[in-house]
């Protein structure tokens, strides 16, 4: 009976040392991990150290020391034994001393960080298909709000942390601003902050963009300040539900293309009578069509166009239309509530014949006017094959989607559910463009200040300051041409 207890005493007194062990290993690995050779701050608190030990040990100074503490451990004949031992005996000693001390040291703040995250992911009782959990290995504190995490993840990929986002939130406490794998595609890597996006965001906050042509600002990320070239895209789509800042979202951006790119046209279908796109019909760069046949007529005047243009580079041997060096103008085609004109109707309605020219026309458009300097800006409140085609969709690099009401439609948007997961936040919007989604709070451009803007710029074409080549295209109708003597010039 006492060998037994003997023995279950020796296995847990084993097992304890393993575990002190083993933490010991752990905490120390990470002060090991953050030993770094260039680092001068640790070589310098490495050579005070060294001193520090020489000094004790040289002299024996440490021996005296001990005595005067504990005079009972430490006698005379104590001190006599110990000085027969060479002094850098004793340094040696007390330098690995000190490396066995100090790297527990150096790694307990990271070990506590690490374990605390560890807790917080274990709430989602992730597992793989072995039954493993993911492991964090690796916590990076970039500053006062952002964590970069790093999760040995073997088993579970990143579209499957996506889909929990939200859970990811709440078990970390924090904004997951973006997950993405690493180099090695056993991990993964977790963009944190603590920082949350403002709920209103000024047209006016957001950076001058006049240096680029094309370019406008998508808004504030949690990354900070993000803006966007249809020259990388070439085209865009803007979705979302009523109320949720789609107008305001498509308006700033025009007006931002207006503003970032002298030599540009913008054709804007608004079938709403052109109630959206009126504070735009008084610049002379701009045309606003108003009727599903003024759509048509207009879109097949844009396809000859490309056309011309596409003859132009071949005569030149280029690959895409240069504006100074071609003398043209880029072209904006600019189609709200798309849905609208692309709806398919019965077999017998009068509008199926326009409805489907339009639609043709688009997808052309889509698929070559890039390199002929035209560019598709799309916007509606939903999106569907039947609404916008999917050969048109495929030509779309960038998709700017504000709350949506149901699953599918984000789902159809995005690929995911996460325009229909957005706060209720007007102007709150996700930007994809690729595999990335990025939260956004887009710039809010109130209609006083659009048209304000807009009557500067009107007057810079009146008195020549600002020009473009022309001419614009109209669709024969007297109350949308465009006269263009007194507002424009071509350059020499």
């Amino acid at each position: 009976m006492k060998t037994n207890n003997t023995n279950q005493t020796a296995e847990k007194l084993f097992a304890a040392l393993a575990k002190i062990c083993e933490f010991y290993g752990n905490v120390s690995y990470y002060g090991l991990r953050r030993f770094k050779l260039k680092s001068l701050h640790i070589w310098i608190n490495i050579l005070f150290c060294l001193m520090g030990i020489f000094t004790l040990t040289y002299n024996y100074d440490f021996i005296v020391i001990l005595h005067k503490l504990f005079p009972l451990m430490i006698n005379e004949s104590v001190m006599v034994y110990t000085v027969k031992v060479p002094w850098y005996g004793y340094f040696s000693l007390f330098t690995f001393l000190g490396l066995i001390l100090s790297l527990p040291l150096m790694g307990r703040k990271e070990y506590r960080k690490i374990n605390a995250y560890q807790r917080d992911l274990n709430f989602l009782s992730m597992k793989a298909g072995n039954g493993s959990h993911p492991k964090v290995i690796q916590v990076d504190e970039i500053d006062a709000y952002k964590t970069k995490l790093v999760v040995k993840s073997e088993g579970i990929g990143v579209d499957r942390y996506k889909t929990k986002i939200n859970d990811l939130t709440s078990a970390l406490g924090q904004i997951v601003e973006d997950i993405k794998a690493c180099k090695n595609p056993k991990f993964i890597q977790f963009n944190l902050t603590r920082k949350s996006l403002p709920e209103k965001l000024s047209y006016y906050e957001m950076p001058d963009l006049t240096a680029s042509p094309l370019t406008f600002n998508l808004g504030e990320s949690l990354g900070g300040y993000l803006s966007q070239s249809l020259c990388n895209l070439p085209h865009m789509l803007i979705a979302g539900s009523t109320g949720g800042g789609k107008s305001f979202f498509f308006k700033q951006t025009l007006l931002s293309i207006l503003k970032s790119t002298e030599k540009v046209q913008l054709y804007l279908i608004d079938l709403k009578k052109g109630v959206e796109m009126r504070p735009f019909e008084e610049l002379p760069n701009v045309t606003v069509i108003k009727t599903e046949e003024e759509a048509v007529i207009i879109l097949e005047k844009l396809k000859s166009e490309m056309d011309r243009r596409f003859d132009l580079l071949q005569k030149n041997k280029s690959k895409e239309i240069n504006t100074k060096k071609d003398k043209l103008d880029k072209i904006i085609i600019g189609i709200d509530e798309a849905s609208v004109l692309y709806t398919k109707v019965s077999s017998n309605s009068s509008k199926k014949n326009l409805i489907n020219k339009a639609r043709e026309l688009t997808d052309e458009l889509a698929k070559l006017s890039r390199a002929a300097g035209m560019h598709l800006i799309l916007a509606t409140q939903k999106v569907t094959k039947e609404t916008i085609d999917t050969k048109v969709q495929e030509n779309i690099g960038g998709r700017m989607c504000f709350r949506m009401n149901t699953l599918q439609g984000s789902m159809t948007v995005l690929g995911n559910k996460m325009a229909h997961e957005l706060p209720d936040v007007k102007g709150r919007g996700l930007w994809a463009c690729g595999h990335e989604f990025i939260q956004v709070q887009t710039p809010l451009l109130t209609d006083d200040e659009l048209e304000n803007e807009l009557s500067f710029i009107a007057s810079e074409y009146k008195t020549q300051k600002r020009k473009f080549f022309g001419p614009i295209l109209d669709v024969g109708s007297t109350s949308l041409s465009k006269e263009l003597s007194g507002f424009t010039s071509t350059e020499d």
